[in-house]
């Protein structure tokens, strides 16, 4: 008889989890060991022999963090240009939180085709920055 135990968990890679089950391995070890299994680990594969069956899980990646930027913040990048009059200036206020590239800022520039699709996504986020804006300015 093995010394190996019946049921064992291994991360031989961050993100992978390899389940080993042998004979003799009751169904409360197993499922002890399954729900010690991080949310989000999904099943990928398997190999095994006549002594032991590895059963090998998936760990999906942490999402990326959120960085918001500071009200008012306008990136320096991706065709950044400075305000040429007041109306500029107002659509750079209230565009200022949407980190808007170039192309963004461009088809916000007049004459602006309001039927485009795009100008109606960015004409909601701006009424939603001005919305927002002005709740802040009330208080």
């Amino acid at each position: 008889m093995s010394s190996e135990p019946l049921v064992s968990v291994r991360r031989p890679r961050p993100d992978t989890i390899h389940l080993t089950v042998r004979p003799g391995a009751d169904s409360a070890t197993l499922g002890a060991a399954l729900a010690d299994l991080p949310d989000g680990a999904f099943y990928v594969d398997h190999h095994g022999d006549p002594t032991h069956v590895t059963l090998i899980f998936r760990v999906p990646p942490d999402p990326p963090a959120v960085v918001v930027p500071p009200a008012g913040w306008t990136p320096r990048v991706n065709g950044h240009r400075p305000a040429v009059d007041a109306a500029a200036q107002a659509v750079r206020t209230v565009t200022a939180g949407l980190l808007l590239g170039a192309y963004d800022r461009d088809i916000l520039r007049p004459p602006p085709d309001p039927t485009a699709p795009t100008v109606l996504t960015v004409v909601r986020l701006v009424r939603a920055r001005a919305d927002a804006l002005s709740r802040r300015t009330r208080r």
